[in-house]
């Protein structure tokens, strides 16, 4: 039996290959078929949206009469466009914006959006603290590297958003502390490598805690299967209940068992006033 041809292999996936948006980014050719180059791209933006959707689909979000997303780090814009083209034919009226300090990203977004008829979708070419303003049902933060990670979950977290979704990449802060760390914990990982991933690990565990301290409930899944990435874990976080004292004790005691300081979103959290200083 033959393998079918990439184009012909998106029967089952959420998004349709003939979508004009597809074509507009240049994941699709003319014909409405899968760029042969673009199909792990394709894949990925079909994953994505529909644990998005999955989620969104479970806040009070869906009863409101639109719902607004924030991409931090929108970059491309893939799965920014994708996130517009799946809320729009829930009938749940979206307005996106997408952040990203690369003009020629943003430049290139707008006109795909135009391209693509989404009159509620749109670009700016800025730092995310020096756009984000006002209230967003879901943050979203695919391409922020090391704490930029934590900036995006602050501002979820500050302004009670519905959903966070981010995944997290270059995890350097914690790491720092943990070749300095002489706990019981530490003394057994001899090589670099394998404290790099134990750094990572650490911290988005940590980013975990704080996040169920706030009320929110939750997920740490794969994002894409690991022969497209190595970077796959993602974040989905909805808000649920109120803030919860024990995970923030957990989360002391966490510190202290692996031997670092902290990370900065519990700095952020602190002088923001939600977690009290001791």
């Amino acid at each position: 039996m033959t393998d079918a041809k990439p184009h012909n292999r998106d029967k089952n996936y959420r998004i349709k290959s003939d979508s004009p948006f597809l074509q507009a980014l240049g994941v699709a050719n003319d014909a409405g078929e899968i760029k042969p180059n673009k199909y792990a791209k394709y894949r990925q933006i079909c994953r994505f949206v529909e644990i998005f959707i999955e989620r969104i689909e479970r806040t009070q979000a869906v009863k409101q009469k639109r719902v607004k997303v924030l991409d931090i780090g929108s970059g491309k814009g893939y799965l920014t466009f994708a996130m517009y083209d799946q809320l729009a034919k829930a009938g749940l009226n979206p307005k996106i914006d997408g952040v990203d300090t690369r003009a020629e990203m943003v430049d290139l977004c707008n006109a795909a959006a135009q391209a693509s008829g989404f009159e509620n979708l749109a670009f700016h070419n800025m730092k995310a603290e020096d756009f984000v303003q006002g209230y967003y049902d879901a943050i979203v933060a695919l391409h922020a590297c090391d704490t930029a990670t934590d900036d995006a979950l602050f501002y979820g977290i500050r302004s009670k958003s519905k959903l966070i979704v981010c995944a997290p990449c270059c995890q350097h802060e914690v790491l720092v502390d943990l070749q300095k760390s002489e706990t019981e914990n530490r003394k057994f990982i001899a090589h670099g490598l394998f404290l790099q991933k134990q750094a990572d690990l650490i911290t988005d565990n940590a980013r975990v805690m704080l996040l169920r301290s706030q009320g929110y409930q939750v997920d740490v899944i794969d994002f894409v299967s690991t022969e497209h990435t190595q970077k796959n874990t993602l974040i989905t976080a909805i808000k649920k209940n109120k803030p919860s004292p024990k995970y923030l004790e957990q989360y002391e005691a966490y510190k202290k068992a692996y031997g670092f300081a902290g990370i900065k979103l519990e700095t952020l959290m602190r002088e923001a006033g939600l977690i009290r200083s001791e």
